[in-house]
């Protein structure tokens, strides 16, 4: 029987732990700490929107084991909570004492008139008119309530007790900054003038909790696109607003009454989670927590100069022309993307500019880039991801701000996905082509260690401009045919059969042999089967996984996990050593989606010199001890042993970089 932690749903629990242990660790500042319960907790949201979602499909259609799994997720995500309001207590309390105060209504106190109206100004001003209350009655059913949002039970306690329901606005600020320089939740502030919203009943004592439902996240698209792409997804986006809940968090002081009456209205079944929690919900929003003291956070860490392009005033493609550039951000500067596309824009060489679209931030400079191209005449061509998820409507957003502008924009490649990073820059009759291990998205710029390749190499831009083919084939313009690629690897056509004949190579070597894969998730049985022959056969293997992970131990197989301040994000894949060294970058992780049912690319790195720096960074990851995380049989996230002195990887990786800076010549 395959191990429980094999399973995807509770190996991607194990990593949600991970998150929670970085919360947990004294040796983090106190608001980088709060920053990752935020992200815990953003995290389980989408867990319980999506992959707790599927497993209620899946039993409902009769698969076996199902509930089992199911029960076994229930049991860890109140464990996980339980030790998520430890930590959020802990954390609190540590800010408390360094004057950093979150206060409650009942910190108010009378004699401090002062605050109590100014509380009531800010009440009035902004919160009293963004406040809808709705009155539960046994005549009327509970509206629908929205996934996500925040709601209070409300309890006016009299002869008899009445009930209503009211939202938490999302448009208000989650933290609101006193006078006096402390903080509060909104929620506290609504607390404190809930008379001021149900003053016309007549009651003895009025008191609100907290709670929330996540529902079934995700899209049941058909294959009928007759109606139009994009019509069909915004169809399917109102439905999503009304997928059956999958979990309830509630204040687990709320009356037994209320608890009851909410679990009968929103229809919460025995198989669904039900998770008594704190006082507050959506801790999300913690990842914005307004207090503003950089003793209290990580030390800010410099962006290091890139030797090629920092201080050089030569367009970017000449020098890309010359040289294979790798621009590995947050390290280096995304800001050198935006630039690179800027000057597209203008250039009145440039008659061409290609771009997949993925995840973009919002505000996008980058789409504002490609706007700009069109207003300078150049054609523009985007592939939108549609199915992005929870990015759809942003998506659609941008899909059609570039149409207005002229552009040509097509949506995925139904019925696959395209999750592949592509930038193709046709001047001057020459292509120049960026790939990406993630998304064109200033912001997650800042957050996600990625790279992207530019190259004017004929080889892969060729390769890539077949890509951008494909994607106007299956946009219905012309005849499908397959494309055939060399030296890219490209999902769902011959990634499978490329890495399968890689290890391969490396399981004929045996003890000689050598792989090294960085990714987000290893779960492909088919390819697992195969690393598995070759540690067998005596290849060492490196594996670094940062979230779900299906391999049992094996004494060849070295396998961590790293958390820190960035979200490694990156997938790399090498194959042998020193000459014999094939080395992939990679928008792909190892799940049968990503190999079998997407577009994705891996694209090789020729250039000696930037094979080097790669494995320069990769050894620095295989050394950490002290964010590193053994990724066991039973994933217990134990820490790899810190022996001897400590090596840091990010850390250590920003050194690097910073020496890079100041020792290569700039062009």
């Amino acid at each position: 029987m395959k191990n429980l932690y094999q399973i995807r749903e509770v190996s991607t629990l194990s990593f949600n732990e991970r998150v929670l242990q970085e919360a947990e660790d004294h040796r983090n500042p106190l608001l980088e700490r709060l920053k990752f319960l935020g992200i815990f907790s953003s995290n389980m949201d989408e867990f319980f929107k999506v992959r707790v979602a599927i497993m209620h499909r899946m039993i409902e259609l009769g698969k076996k084991g199902v509930t089992d799994v199911l029960e076994v997720v229930n049991e860890k995500a109140r464990e996980l909570d339980e030790r998520f309001q430890a930590a959020y207590a802990d954390i609190t309390d540590a800010l408390a004492a360094q004057g950093v105060k979150l206060l409650k209504e009942d910190d108010i106190i009378s004699h401090e008139q002062d605050m109590h109206d100014w509380l009531q100004e800010f009440f009035h001003d902004r919160v009293l008119p963004n406040l809808v209350p709705i009155i539960l009655r046994e005549d009327r059913p509970m509206p629908q309530l929205i996934d996500g949002a925040l709601y209070f039970g409300v309890k006016m306690q009299g002869k008899t007790p009445r009930y209503a329901i009211l939202e938490i606005p999302s448009t208000l600020p989650r933290f609101v900054e006193l006078p006096n320089g402390n903080i509060m939740y909104i929620d506290d502030v609504i607390r404190h003038s809930l008379d001021e919203v149900f003053y016309i009943f007549q009651y003895d004592k009025i008191e609100a909790f907290e709670f929330k439902i996540s529902r079934d996240a995700e899209l049941d698209i058909d294959n009928d696109f007759s109606e139009g792409y994009v019509r069909k997804m915004q169809k399917v986006l109102r439905q999503r607003k009304g997928g059956r809940p999958t979990r309830l968090v509630y204040d687990m002081d709320m009356p037994v009454g209320l608890f009851k009456l909410l679990r009968k209205e929103l229809r919460i079944s025995d198989d669904d989670t039900v998770i008594p929690g704190g006082r507050y919900h959506n801790m999300r929003d913690l990842m914005h927590f307004p207090a503003r003291r950089p003793d209290l956070s990580y030390q800010r860490l410099e962006v290091a100069k890139h030797p090629a392009l920092d201080g050089n005033r030569t367009p970017m493609m000449d020098i890309i022309r010359r040289r294979d550039l790798l621009i590995t951000y947050p390290y280096q500067s995304f800001d050198h993307v935006i630039r690179l596309l800027r000057e597209a824009a203008i250039d009145p060489k440039v008659q061409e500019i290609r771009m997949t679209v993925y995840r973009a931030a919002n505000p996008s400079r980058v789409v504002n880039a490609l706007i700009n191209a069109a207003r300078n005449g150049k054609r523009i061509y985007a592939n939108v991801e549609l199915q992005a998820r929870f990015d759809e409507e942003n998506n659609i957003r941008i899909s059609e701000r570039l149409i207005e502008e002229g552009a040509t924009v097509t949506y995925g490649a139904q019925p696959l996905k395209v999750h592949s990073k592509l930038l193709l820059i046709v001047r001057d009759g020459v292509r120049y082509v960026g790939l990406s291990t993630g998304n064109f998205n200033e912001v997650t710029g800042r957050l996600y260690v990625d790279s992207i390749l530019l190259t004017a190499d004929k080889r892969l831009a060729q390769e890539v401009a077949d890509t951008f083919e494909f994607f106007e084939q299956s946009a219905g313009m012309r005849a499908i045919s397959t494309p055939k690629f060399k030296h890219l690897v490209v999902s769902p056509f011959n990634t499978r059969k490329t890495f399968n004949k890689l290890i391969q190579r490396e399981t004929e070597k045996g003890p000689d042999g050598y792989i090294f894969f960085k990714i987000n998730h290893l779960t492909d049985a088919k390819i697992i089967a195969k690393l598995r022959e070759a540690a067998d056969a005596g290849v060492h293997l490196d594996l670094i996984v940062r979230t779900t992970y299906a391999m049992l131990p094996h004494p060849n197989i070295r396998a961590i996990s790293i958390l820190d301040r960035y979200l490694e994000h990156q997938r790399i894949y090498v194959f042998g050593k020193d000459q014999d060294r094939v080395m992939y970058m990679s928008s792909a992780d190892l799940m049968e989606r990503n190999i079998d049912w997407r577009v994705e690319t891996a694209f090789p790195i020729y250039d000696k010199e930037l094979q080097r720096q790669v494995m320069d960074i990769m050894a620095l990851q295989i050394q950490d001890n002290v964010k590193a995380r053994i990724l066991d049989a039973m994933q217990t996230n134990q820490y790899v042993p810190n022996e001897g002195e400590p090596h840091q990887a990010q850390l250590d990786t920003w050194r690097y970089f910073q020496k890079i800076a100041s020792t290569e010549p700039v062009e």
